[in-house]
């Protein structure tokens, strides 16, 4: 049955594009890892010292 397999084979090949460029897309849409900011960093904070003693 050749119709068969040969069909298979387009599904297939079709269904494998289509995660491909879906997984791309998604990528490439979410904001912060395409194009970072300032905004997304986080603050700079003040750094302490502190001394632990262990018992």
């Amino acid at each position: 049955m050749p119709q068969l397999e040969f069909t298979w084979w387009v599904l297939n090949f079709f269904l494998v594009w289509i995660a491909v460029l879906s997984t791309l897309i998604i990528i490439l849409s979410i904001p912060t890892l395409a194009n970072p900011s300032q905004s997304t960093e986080l603050p700079n904070l003040p750094k302490t010292h502190n001394t632990w003693q262990w018992s």
